[in-house]
């Protein structure tokens, strides 16, 4: 049998080893979403003005105002989700606090009839409750988990999800853009910029997989569905206003 401190070794040893324990995956979301906003949305903007055979320069000018424009609404939309999600759970935790003052053996028996739910019973039920009410704030923090499925720590830091959501966007979003950037052949600038972005979208596509713990093809195959779309749709407008309205340029 093994030692207390043989588990805790153990333990520790089995977070270090688990990726999901990495800091960076609690901000993989914002990563994701953020990545795939980017790479839909200006490559987008490049099957759109392509599609109306505009120039290259006004490719990058949109693409560029497009990285710059949707990344910061995204990075501080995300960052306002979670401050509100965070003003939220404080809200939820003061009104906790009073009650347990207000009411306390209300609340025990709460968290009495929660844990015998779970299976608990006699005295360990009892002892269970004890310990779980001796610290307020603890108490607070699992009525919050059980009652409402809100983990503080989701919450902790939303400035960094906003940051990271920004720069997730503006890193991928710059993917379509790099053929018209750096002087590809003007007959293959969207050829390439295809096979950029297809690739780069396979790629979220497989972190989202391995950070939903889903099967491998699904996150590829719904991540680079949602980007075709997104490109034929933009491709056809294009065409269609260029026919429509004439634009010669």
């Amino acid at each position: 049998m093994s030692t207390p401190e043989e588990l805790s070794r153990a333990l520790k040893e089995h977070e270090e080893s688990d990726y999901h324990g990495l800091w960076i995956w609690q901000y993989i979301q914002d990563i994701v979403f953020g990545g795939n906003d980017g790479i839909v949305t200006t490559f987008a903007v490049v099957a759109g003005t392509t599609g109306a055979d505009l120039p290259h320069s006004v490719v990058i000018i949109m693409g560029i105002a497009n990285l710059f424009a949707d990344g910061i609404s995204m990075g501080t939309g995300s960052y306002l989700a979670k401050r509100s999600e965070r003003d939220n759970y404080e809200r939820l935790r003061k009104e906790e606090l009073f009650e347990m003052e207000d009411h306390p053996e209300l609340e025990r028996e709460e968290v009495r009839q929660m844990y015998r739910k779970k299976g608990f019973t006699g005295h360990d039920l009892e002892r269970a409750v004890e310990i779980i009410t001796s610290d307020k704030e603890k108490w607070a923090e699992i009525m919050l988990n059980e009652e409402h499925h809100m983990d503080k720590d989701a919450y902790a830091h939303p400035i960094t999800h906003g940051v990271l959501t920004f720069i997730s966007f503006a890193i991928f979003g710059c993917i379509p853009l790099l053929p018209y950037l750096f002087g590809t052949a003007r007959e293959s600038r969207f050829t390439v910029a295809i096979i950029s972005t297809f690739v780069a979208l396979i790629i979220l596509g497989i972190t989202r997989s391995y950070a939903t713990r889903e099967r491998l093809i699904r996150g590829p195959l719904e991540v680079v569905s949602v980007g075709a779309l997104g490109a034929i749709v933009a491709f056809g407008v294009g065409v269609f206003l260029k026919n429509l309205v004439g634009v010669v340029l």
